[in-house]
């Protein structure tokens, strides 16, 4: 994995229950991509073994690191996809 984890993302992963591996197909195989701004994206990724909840990865592209992980309901609604994606 390219990215290192805040030690934000690490005490949000412990919380919440969430797997290294799963971040990490997030940021390779994401569901859905979204560049927010020069120092901001989004990688959405649909978590099967977690009861198909869309998983949120927020990473900072110009250090490389990994800010914040959480399931976003908002996202699991539509899919875990942009509503504008075919």
């Amino acid at each position: 994995m390219k990215y290192e984890l805040t030690q934000h993302a690490v005490d949000v992963m412990l919380s919440r229950g969430i797997q290294k591996e799963w971040i990490e197909s997030a940021l390779e195989l994401p569901s859905y991509h979204e560049i927010i701004s020069d120092t901001e994206e989004h990688f959405f990724k649909t978590i099967d073994e977690f009861s198909n909840r869309c998983l949120k990865v927020v990473v900072n592209p110009t250090n490389l690191k990994i800010v914040t992980a959480y399931f976003d309901r908002n996202m699991r609604k539509k899919g875990c996809k942009n509503e504008n994606q075919v």
